[in-house]
């Protein structure tokens, strides 16, 4: 629902006038930016006092005392350890993964006509996004190499999911399109379910399970976008 709100709440914005190059500027000052300092301020100090308490608070399974040393240790598995300050990463992630849909929506809803160069300069920048968010599937989802196995078939699912996205929201805009409005209803829960395909609950792998749950916010603030 968040992301959903989300991708409803950013079609309030110029994101049309602002150009690719501003917008993840503006996503790093408003997101990244307070993820980061939240890092430092909030979760290690959390994870430091908890180590009495939860077992994976604690680096290498043992209490440390010294705060820079626990600090030192704790950053590198800090993405398995983010609790609920996930939601900022993943909502920076879906922002960039889903810009060229919001630019194109925009375009849409302002009955802009179809024009070769600047939507098929969208279209290519939401492929060139998509091959880009392969890379964690890769080189960073290695373990038991489920990027490969589930992540990476997730996001071609995902790519097909934005397929109908766009090309539905063009017959819309044609004569007759509007029997085509309940269908666009749809697709983000048809989409999900179409993700499901790829879930794998299987423990121990909290990284893997963030990078599928962005494809599925993913889904979800697209959805919210072209509503």
């Amino acid at each position: 629902m968040f992301f959903y709100i989300s991708g409803m709440g950013s079609t309030f914005f110029n994101t049309e006038g602002k150009g690719f190059g501003i917008f993840v500027y503006d996503k790093v000052l408003r997101l990244m930016v307070p993820f980061v300092l939240a890092i430092f301020i909030f979760l290690i100090p959390r994870l430091y006092f908890g180590q009495p308490y939860e077992d994976f608070c604690r680096p290498d399974g043992k209490i440390e005392n010294d705060y820079w040393e626990f600090q030192r240790k704790t950053l590198p598995t800090i993405f398995s350890k983010l609790s609920w300050l996930w939601y900022l990463p993943a909502l920076f992630i879906d922002c960039i993964i889903t810009y060229p849909l919001l630019a194109w929506s925009i375009r849409r809803a302002r009955k802009i006509p179809f024009d070769a160069k600047d939507d098929g300069n969208i279209v290519f920048l939401q492929a060139a996004i998509l091959i880009v968010w392969c890379y964690p599937a890769i080189y960073m989802d290695t373990s038991m190499n489920y990027g490969v196995r589930y992540l990476l078939p997730s996001i071609a699912t995902l790519a097909v999911i934005f397929f109908f996205f766009y090309t539905i929201q063009l017959a819309i805009n044609t004569e007759g399109g509007d029997k085509y409005a309940m269908w666009i209803k749809v697709l983000g829960p048809l989409g999900s379910i179409a993700l499901n395909l790829w879930k794998d609950q299987a423990p121990n792998q909290p990284l893997h399970h963030v990078l599928m749950m962005i494809n599925y916010d993913a889904v979800f603030f697209s959805q919210g976008v072209v509503d």
